[in-house]
Parts: C-alpha cells; structure tokens; sequence
C-alpha cells in the first residue's frame, strides 16, 4: 500500500480520496446531528458546504480524469473550499473561546410557516442553538477545532496532489 502512493502517475488517487472524505465527513456530521442528537448551530452547518462542494467537484475530476488538466483543475478548486472551510472553522472556533463575538443569529432553521400564528408556534418549538455553546468535547478539542485542523490539512494536500500524483 505505501509503495502505492509513492507512485507518481496515480491521478483517479486525489480525486477518490477527497470524494471518500468528504462523502464520510458529511456522514459523520449527519450521524452526529440525527443519531447522537448533537444540534448543530448556524456555524455548525456553514461548515459542511466546503465538504458538500468538494464532493462535487471530486465527482467531476473523476469523470474529466482523461482530461488531466481539467481534473487537476477540479483538485486545486477543492484546496480553494477547504480554505474557505478553514477560515470559517477559525471563527467557529474563535466564537466558541470566546475570543470575539458570534453572528446576530446562532440558531433555528428556516420556516415554511403560512400564518404568522404558525411562525410562532414553530419558532416557541425551536430550539436555539448558541454557536459558542461546546456540546461535545474529545481530550478537550472540541468539534470546530477538530475541522479547523483537519480543513487546513485537507487544503495542503489538494494543494499538493495534483504535482504528485496527477501528472500528464
């Protein structure tokens, strides 16, 4: 396996990786949501949609793989979104130290509410997810920390990927 990925002309290599990762990312922020029943908060979700575009941008670098520089493209796109996830996993992180203050709004959801009267009665029933409230903790790193690193690392590599294993 290691002699493998020190080959140098692996190019399906980045793109399957970062599709796998980030498909497992996002079921592990699923299952965290709807399983362990850990809210997220408003912070919380804006940190998926880096994974949910690098999903899809992997997808399309597998399919342009006879096109490398198209797929490599699509690879140094992927390092663009894990910068911007990195970036707001910072102010997550810098919300939840307390370090400056979070958005005006840290929960609920939006409403398909038809009367004003149906509004409030689902907004009485919403709970309200503050976005520098800690729900869950490992060794003491919490969740916006643990993506904070694993987003910035992502990033070197799909900035690293293409040079090394996709070449023409």
């Amino acid at each position: 396996m290691i002699k493998l990925l020190r080959a140098r002309n692996i190019p399906a290599f980045p793109p399957i990786a970062l599709l796998l990762v980030s498909v497992g990312s996002l079921g592990f922020a699923l299952y965290a949501q709807y399983v362990q029943k850990i809210l997220p908060c408003v912070l919380c979700l804006y940190q998926r949609t880096p994974f949910y575009t690098v999903a899809g941008l992997s997808a399309v670098a597998i399919l342009l793989l006879r096109f490398p520089k198209c797929a490599r493209l699509m690879v140094y796109l992927c390092a663009i979104a894990f910068a911007f996830g990195t970036a707001i996993a910072f102010y997550h992180v810098g919300v939840q130290e307390l370090w400056w203050q979070g958005p005006a709004m840290c929960g609920g959801v939006e409403s398909g509410a038809s009367s004003v009267a149906d509004l409030k009665a689902q907004l009485m029933a919403q709970p309200i997810i503050r976005c520098d409230k800690i729900d869950w903790k490992l060794f003491g790193i919490t969740m916006p920390t643990v993506n904070l690193f694993f987003s910035a690392a992502l990033t070197v590599f799909c900035l690293i990927a293409p040079s090394r294993w996709m070449k023409d």
